[in-house]
């Protein structure tokens, strides 16, 4: 009986290792890491600080997603706002560019050498761009990692005319993004 029991776990082990071992992938492997960085017409600039989260501000608004980057050797930085609108469950996922506030879209804006107050060289007005993903990558001190990629996006950057009541443009700049760390509450 002890030899039938043996044989037969021996069968089940094999088995089992059998399929651990056809069930690997390379898509089991650990994703390359990514440079926090983000490009504004050939020009890179390296990501020091973390994106947070916050309310957009409107009654059942959409939660942005902001980073706040100091230029090089300036006092003025960078703000980027992402607006994604995952539906009922976690930021997790992929987009598509849209102004509609539909579930699984999102909404980019850029405001290019501000100093929060009064001084900004241009912002966008949003025009076109590729998906957005953003990842869970696990916990690394005790803060949840993400990852948040935009392969490339058409920023139609200007300025509002408030006289005039109109945005008036000033062109278009290519911008990619490339991000994996916390998202700060």
């Amino acid at each position: 009986m002890v030899v039938i029991y043996t044989v037969l776990f021996k069968r089940i082990l094999l088995v089992f290792s059998a399929l651990l071992v056809f069930s690997c992938s390379d898509n089991d492997s650990l994703p390359e890491p990514v440079n926090n960085q983000y490009e504004l017409e050939g020009s890179i600039f390296m990501i020091e600080t973390e994106f947070y989260r916050e309310s957009s501000g409107s009654q059942g608004g959409v939660e942005q997603i902001r980073l706040m980057e100091p230029l090089p050797d300036s006092a003025l930085y960078d703000i980027i706002i992402i607006s994604p609108v995952p539906g009922p469950s976690s930021i997790e996922g992929s987009y598509v560019y849209s102004k509609t506030e539909d579930i699984g879209t999102y909404e980019l804006v850029f405001i290019h050498a501000t100093d929060g107050v009064e001084t900004t060289e241009w912002y966008t007005n949003g025009d076109n761009g590729a998906s957005l993903e953003i990842k869970a990558m696990g916990k690394k001190d005790g803060k949840e990692i993400y990852r948040v990629l935009i392969p490339e996006f058409t920023l139609n950057y200007g300025y509002w005319d408030y006289l005039a009541g109109k945005w008036v443009s000033l062109g278009q700049k290519v911008f990619r993004l490339s991000y994996e760390g916390p998202v700060l509450d």
